[in-house]
């Protein structure tokens, strides 16, 4: 568990293998208009779709806005399948862990954990 102030926060490890979507906030919105540049929603689309997931522009744009979405969804929460931010990430030259702060890659050799791919 970390604690930072008066908060906790539990974080735990999961296989990425078994994490259909994320949750998608403002944070994930502002990082990838940062990620995304001086490129256009556009090119980013045609990126994806060369990669082979296209993602319209349009739906770029609700990831980028995501306050002026939620308020039409039922659960008011914007989620994001691991494929489409991974095809996200590849089409950005970039990984998941730009995304969330407490995100972290490792690589594991049976029941180890390689110290040096900690990223």
């Amino acid at each position: 568990m970390l604690t930072s102030g008066n908060s906790k926060k539990q974080i735990t490890m999961i296989d990425i293998e078994h994490i259909a979507t994320f949750r998608w906030t403002t944070e994930q919105a502002s990082k990838l208009q940062s990620l995304r540049g001086n490129m256009s929603r556009r090119e980013l689309s045609l990126k994806t779709q060369e990669l082979g997931l296209r993602v319209a522009h349009q739906y770029i744009q609700q990831l980028e806005q995501p306050h002026l979405f939620t308020k039409r969804i039922k659960s008011g929460t914007l989620t994001v399948s691991i494929e489409l931010l991974n095809v996200l990430c590849t089409a950005l030259g970039t990984d998941v862990t730009d995304f969330f702060n407490s995100a972290k890659i490792l690589t594991v050799v049976g029941s180890k954990i390689l110290p040096e791919t900690v990223k």
